[in-house]
């Protein structure tokens, strides 16, 4: 009597693991490949952020030093007083950042100089600072004038 075998075509036991195992690691592949990309992403929203600080502090300063008449740094409480008959703004500086009544900007002053009248001062009367910020890539400088009254000189 004839056994009859019919042969099912299937895949084998070896041929299975292979295709596991290097499912496994183009899957691992990719979940690294993703991991580095949002680490990259994290950065570069970090980054952008931060140089959003650094505007923002830069358009404030600029207003405030062309609204008010007066601008008064005091290196003794680490303060910008600018000011005008009308109003008054105060910047604090801190080593992480700087505040005034209306914002707290997280920027970090790698050196500041201020300056009167084109000669660099270290307190009392102003017209113009720059500051030179840390965690940039390259450095970010920020030269910030006022025009004076002509009637100072009287």
């Amino acid at each position: 009597m004839k056994l009859l075998t019919k042969k099912t075509k299937a895949f084998t036991l070896t041929e299975v693991m292979v295709v596991i195992v290097i499912s496994t690691i183009v899957a691992t592949l990719a979940f690294s490949v993703l991991n580095i990309v949002q680490n990259n992403m994290r950065i570069i929203g970090n980054n952008y952020a931060y140089r959003e600080q650094i505007q923002l502090l830069e358009t404030a300063l600029t207003i405030d030093f062309n609204k008010h008449t007066d601008a008064q740094w005091d290196p003794i409480e680490n303060t910008l007083i600018v000011s005008s008959p009308v109003s008054q703004q105060k910047y604090q500086f801190f080593t992480d950042s700087i505040a005034n009544s209306i914002n707290t900007y997280t920027v970090m002053v790698k050196e500041k100089s201020f300056y009167f009248e084109g000669k660099k001062v270290t307190k009392g009367v102003i017209d113009a600072i720059k500051l030179t910020f840390q965690n940039t890539r390259e450095p970010h400088r920020m030269f910030v004038f006022k025009h004076n009254d002509p009637t100072v000189h009287f």
